[in-house]
């Protein structure tokens, strides 16, 4: 389980994330290092409590803007969403070790039905529905155990804003797939 209490804490789960989206990143993170692309999975699920401490940047705390997402306003609270950066000599870097590799990076990740943000380079989302919808409780299909018991404590646990409310409690739990 992710730190819920812990808004600076990073998660990289991937058993977190919907099996629809986990399944395109694996193989997507598999392409990218047959091709030699040395980006690996930044940041995973993200709690919203985190999203309202990135939220805050720039705007309540110091430091750069760095989203425009509110709590549950993000694909990364449903386990939807990932950033990959790449992994050089043990070091995380925006940078890319070699020209054209975000450009590859998003061909790949396109071919296995993700989206990428236009104006977030790293971030790469499953394709196919709306924020609005997921924070209505419309999730994709096929979601399973382990996501759906982050998603029932994500939303049970949030004690946020109240114009950032969660989605409708998950109703029945899907199936283990």
């Amino acid at each position: 389980m992710p730190d819920f209490a812990n808004p600076i804490a990073r998660d990289t789960d991937m058993a977190l994330l919907h099996p629809a989206f986990r399944d395109a990143l694996g193989k997507t993170l598999a392409k990218l290092a047959a091709e030699k692309i040395p980006l690996l999975v930044f940041e995973a699920y993200r709690t919203p409590a985190r999203q309202a401490h990135l939220f805050g940047q720039g705007r309540t705390r110091p430091g750069n803007i760095v989203t425009y997402a509110e709590p549950w306003s993000s694909y990364h609270q449903y386990g939807l969403a990932s950033d990959l950066v790449f992994k050089v000599n043990g070091n995380w870097t925006w940078e890319e070790p070699k020209k054209g590799m975000w450009t590859r990076f998003h061909e790949i990740a396109a071919s296995f039905g993700l989206a990428r943000l236009q104006f977030e380079t790293p971030h790469v989302q499953i394709a196919g529905t709306s924020t609005s919808a997921l924070r209505e409780g419309r999730f994709p299909e096929g979601g399973d155990a382990s996501w759906a018991e982050n998603m029932a404590a994500s939303i049970a646990l949030w004690t946020g804003p109240q114009h950032a409310p969660a989605p409708p409690p998950i109703q029945d739990k899907p199936p283990v797939q």
